[in-house]
């Protein structure tokens, strides 16, 4: 079974301050005001914030430290989402001096292991043995379906970076397999927000029979179910369809099963390991040759798995709320301040993370730092509306799920490096589960 480690830290250290940042000043204005220094290693458990070298933001005394359980995976097939969730957070918290609203801030990084059990052994950890302030990460959704009633039960903070199941912020009957809290809340996407408008946008096109091919567990079919959605709205029909295990060690025999039946267009959702192993199949067994063309949800063709398949990815075309190309300033800043620190291009792991440190700032910021008053800091959490740099950012009330626009993105190669280049937009997308 692959595995992966932390990624190391460069030793460097930025003068720029939160608020310079969070403003989005020019890129030429970041790169100016970075001077080096060493953060504390990203292998460690736990990293504590490094001392405040900025004025109190909110009160003039001394404020308790800010505990937060990070659940993130460190091995297995989504070790590298993780480790981009884990840059992220550590990168915002060294622009932010340390600290949010003035209180020193320890994040308690723990490896969900792709596991529902490990995810909700550690979130009763961070609860009841750390004490922690809130908590967020989570990759896997039957991790994050898994850790709902707890957090609920204790009235326990959760801001969800990836996790994308529908049910999480929606109402189902008795909560099964979960439901909306309103201790949760998601800075990410839901399954329906990623893929309808994908499949609405191609038929409305004329491209309507697709086959099917998507990992075999709840985001998946949940991506899958939400394109077939949006295919029918203008008459569009599913072939048919295979579904490979996650952290599936071959995907040749699937891409074969894929080629074996007459269907050219192939929509698809894998992510982390699973996309690279996917795209490394269907480029050996030479499917663009063939005339299959590859569509899915933006995972299959984030800049994760692009480093690795390089030009093999040219022409999918995918949809998600963000590209490294997308033209804004935000989103301008955050790539260069990113790759300065990392020497790596962002992916949409870490913004979803940049996002989600960038709300609860914002929170606290209304409460004065109390985590305490839980409803005041769901109010404000609720109330936080931002430029990100995936565009404008909100929570919709009444779901606690992000609104944001969906862009359409294909794949292509320019002077040796691979991005999604952005083909066109639906805006401010709302999850239409209440």
């Amino acid at each position: 079974m692959e595995s992966s480690e932390r990624p190391e830290r460069r030793p460097r250290r930025f003068k720029l301050t939160r608020r310079e940042f969070l403003v989005a000043g020019s890129a030429a204005t970041l790169a100016a005001a970075c001077a080096p220094a060493g953060p504390s290693g990203a292998g460690a458990p736990t990293a504590t914030a490094p001392a405040a070298t900025a004025a109190p933001t909110v009160a003039a005394t001394a404020a308790p430290p800010l505990k937060i359980g990070m659940l993130l995976p460190f091995t297995k097939v989504y070790a590298e989402l993780g480790a981009s969730q884990k840059r992220a957070a550590d990168l915002y918290l060294k622009q932010a001096s340390g600290k949010l609203a003035n209180r020193p801030v320890t994040f308690i990084y723990e490896d969900e292991a792709n596991d529902p059990q490990v995810g909700l052994q550690k979130t009763q950890k961070f609860i009841e043995q750390d004490q922690a302030d809130l908590m967020m990460g989570i990759i896997s959704t039957p991790i994050a379906y898994g850790i709902r009633n707890t957090v609920d039960a204790a009235k326990f903070i959760y801001i969800g970076t990836n996790a994308g199941g529908n049910a999480m912020t929606r109402e189902t009957t008795d909560c099964k397999p979960t439901c909306k809290s309103k201790y949760v809340f998601r800075t990410s996407f839901s399954a329906w927000q990623v893929s309808q408008p994908l499949g609405e946008w191609l038929s409305k096109k004329g491209t309507k029979e697709f086959f099917l091919c998507f990992s075999n567990y709840a985001f998946g079919t949940e991506s899958a179910a939400a394109f077939v959605e949006g295919l029918k709205k203008n008459g569009g029909t599913e072939t048919g369809r295979v579904a490979p295990p996650l952290f599936n060690p071959d995907f040749v025999p699937f891409v074969t099963q894929i080629k074996a039946q007459p269907t050219k267009n192939v929509y698809s959702f894998f992510s982390g390991t699973d996309a690279i192993g996917y795209i490394r199949a269907w480029d050996q067994l030479g499917m663009k040759a063939a005339g299959y063309k590859m569509f899915g949800a933006g995972f299959l063709t984030e800049q994760d798995v692009l480093k690795e398949v390089k030009e093999k990815a040219d022409g999918a075309v995918t949809s998600l709320f963000w590209s490294v190309e997308l033209d804004n300033a935000e989103n301008k800043a955050f790539r260069e301040l990113y790759q300065k620190e990392y020497n790596l291009l962002p992916d949409v792991f870490s913004v979803q993370m940049w996002d989600g440190m960038r709300a609860l700032d914002e929170a606290l910021k209304k409460t004065g730092g109390n985590t305490k008053d839980k409803d005041a800091l769901i109010t404000a959490l609720e109330g936080v509306s931002f430029k990100s740099p995936r565009g404008d950012f909100a929570f919709d009330k009444t779901t606690h799920n992000v609104v944001h626009d969906i862009y359409i993105r294909e794949v292509k190669t320019t002077g040796g490096q691979t991005v999604n280049t952005i083909i066109d937009k639906f805006g401010k997308v709302t999850d239409p589960g209440k």
